[in-house]
């Protein structure tokens, strides 16, 4: 069910999967290992896995379940800033740029809230981490940056990300 609820709220905000041709592609990913912020440390691996089979406009086939690889670009307590720019493809390791988008954390099996309905998804949206923003890097090293006003920031395993590829 978690994957069509950040499917549907991509709708939303225009990121869905199947893009025209020309237009910016994503990728949905989810993360492999919870990152603490406080313990994080500038280099540190991080790693997401590919959530649907996707071809992409240079022919390039991203496989579901491809690991796509980044690094820590800065850290603290309240923030964490993480670039990804290397993606499995036919099982080896390849460059490719991506910046971060959005971000969504799914309910947990069995729960019955409502925490998404009603939420409109946007650039730089992080659904279901009310105290969380994250600001879109744009720039060359392509490290959106998370934050939050609590104590420590923690983006935990299984977190939902959506992926602009880059040129």
């Amino acid at each position: 069910m978690r994957y069509w609820v950040m499917a549907g709220v991509l709708t939303i905000c225009g990121l869905q999967t199947a893009q025209p041709q020309g237009a910016k592609q994503f990728v949905q990913v989810e993360l492999v290992k919870t990152v603490k912020a406080k313990k994080a440390k500038v280099g540190d691996t991080v790693k997401a896995r590919v959530m649907q089979n996707m071809s992409l406009a240079d022919g390039t086939t991203l496989l579901n379940d491809a690991i796509v690889q980044g690094q820590v670009r800065s850290a603290d307590e309240t923030s964490l800033a993480i670039s990804f720019d290397q993606v499995e493809v036919k099982g080896k390791p390849a460059p490719m740029k991506f910046s971060i988008r959005g971000a969504m954390m799914p309910e947990p099996a069995g729960f019955a809230g409502k925490a998404s309905e009603g939420v409109k998804a946007e650039s730089g949206s992080v659904i279901g981490m009310p105290t969380v923003k994250l600001e879109v890097d744009e720039g060359p090293q392509r490290a959106s940056k998370f934050t939050t006003s609590e104590k420590e920031l923690q983006l935990k395993q299984g977190l939902l990300l959506m992926l602009a590829v880059l040129d």
